[in-house]
């Protein structure tokens, strides 16, 4: 990939430097004026955005120049036609996105010690339209393990955010299942997810808790809540309940789930369709892929405990097709990410790059960029939004990354685990 030197250290430190410029000039400030407005009306066949204020300089010269610069970096930068009440001139960036992608821009941008604000929606005319989507949305753990596999052809992806806890007890997960061409699919409180060889079908077992106790058993309105949770009927849930905690009574059930990516329409979600057993501690697929193989949890449970043994179900019914060896199922080959910890940083000013069909992918300084291609040429580059890149599909549709989370609270890791679609008309 074609790599060309970037000035974002040049653009912070003349940032920096007009701001004491400006404060410097507080005598030559003009006295009124409003900021910038935004259009809030979406006009269908418009790219979605959204308008921050990126910083504050002394004057209207040194405002085009930045804009300048970061349009030459990949950013849709403006400058203000009027300063502010204070006098200062805004230089404005528009993100091709929605207000989640939006906090991640400015939760970076303040990273990067500037004072970003949200000046409101601004749906641009560009074929470019980028939404962000966290993997896990339910808890992160003290720390917790990133991995993901693809298909053989690079097209689709399953991305895994694997919290931990300190007593190795069980945690849900949360993963994003991605092909491109269609919707992506997110869930939460998850046991297990796999896909079938094929990458026609992918199985994940919800996971659903009751309410830890002192007492030593769980009163029967609790087993009533649960299986009202998990929506069979409540002896089925009793009898496959697993214990998930060595200091309080606490119990789990699985109920396994199919996505059928079969038909790829790119406004139409995969069909996803529960199958009615109370198992899946773990799932996985014969070689052939036909059937569905449910794990039954250990004796001894852990978070990464390997099922006790497994049997073959079918696909559509969930009843049984006999019991499988494990050394008889699919192998998946993960790959392993930065672990997210609550007291490690991840360094997210490496570079990486991908070559891809349609858009290459680098991530640099703690920005991702694309580039598209132009024959044998590439076009300028587009920024995409703050992280790390770790990996990307084969066209460059999906990229997973690990960007600073602004929901983040003091005791969660302060990054989280997100996925980019890029959409080009």
């Amino acid at each position: 990939m074609r790599s060309a030197r970037r000035t974002s250290s040049w653009a912070i430190a003349l940032i920096s430097t007009t701001a004491v410029i400006s404060g410097c000039r507080a005598e030559e400030r003009a006295r009124a004026s409003t900021t910038d407005s935004a259009t809030t009306t979406a006009t269908e066949g418009v790219t979605p955005g959204v308008l921050i204020r990126a910083t504050l300089v002394g004057d209207s010269a040194t405002a085009q120049a930045m804009a300048d610069s970061l349009g030459r970096e990949g950013w849709e930068a403006s400058a203000a036609r009027r300063a502010v009440e204070d006098g200062r001139w805004p230089v404005n960036v528009r993100i091709a996105g929605d207000s989640t992608l939006g906090a991640l821009t400015i939760r970076a941008l303040r990273d990067a010690g500037l004072e970003p604000s949200l000046v409101g929606s601004r749906p641009g005319g560009g074929g470019f339209a980028v939404s962000v989507t966290p993997v896990n949305s339910g808890t992160h753990g003290l720390s917790a393990r990133v991995r993901w596999t693809s298909s053989p052809d690079r097209r689709a992806l399953l991305v895994v955010e694997d919290p931990r806890s300190i007593e190795n007890e069980p945690l849900p997960n949360g993963f994003v299942f991605a092909v491109e061409g269609a919707p992506l699919v997110q869930r939460d409180s998850v046991w297990d997810v796999m896909p079938s060889p094929n990458w026609r079908r992918a199985a994940y077992s919800r996971a659903y808790t009751t309410t830890p106790g002192e007492a030593d058993s769980i009163p029967p309105r609790e087993w009533h809540r649960l299986a009202g949770q998990v929506g069979l009927i409540e002896s089925m849930v009793r009898k496959n309940a697993f214990a998930t905690s060595g200091m309080v009574t606490a119990f789990g059930v699985a109920r396994p789930f199919i996505i059928d990516a079969t038909t790829v329409v790119d406004t139409v979600p995969f069909p996803v369709t529960p199958l009615d057993i109370a198992e899946g501690w773990r799932v996985g697929w014969p070689a052939d892929g036909s059937r569905l193989a449910i794990g039954a949890p250990p004796a001894v449970m852990g978070d990464d405990a390997p099922a006790s043994k497994w049997r073959l179900v079918d696909v559509a019914t969930g009843e049984g097709r006999g019991a499988v060896e494990a050394s008889a199922l699919a192998r998946v080959q993960w790959t392993e990410g930065p672990t997210l910890d609550i007291s490690t940083a991840v360094d997210m000013k490496q570079r990486r790059a991908f070559r891809s069909g349609e858009l290459d992918v680098e991530s640099e300084e703690g920005w991702i960029r694309v580039y598209a291609h132009d024959g044998a040429r590439l076009r300028a580059p587009r920024i995409v939004g703050p992280g790390i890149a770790l990996t990307a599909s084969a066209n460059g549709q999906f990229i997973v990354a690990i960007a600073a989370d602004p929901d983040a609270t003091s005791y969660e890791p302060p990054n989280h685990l997100v996925v980019y679609h890029i959409r080009r008309r």
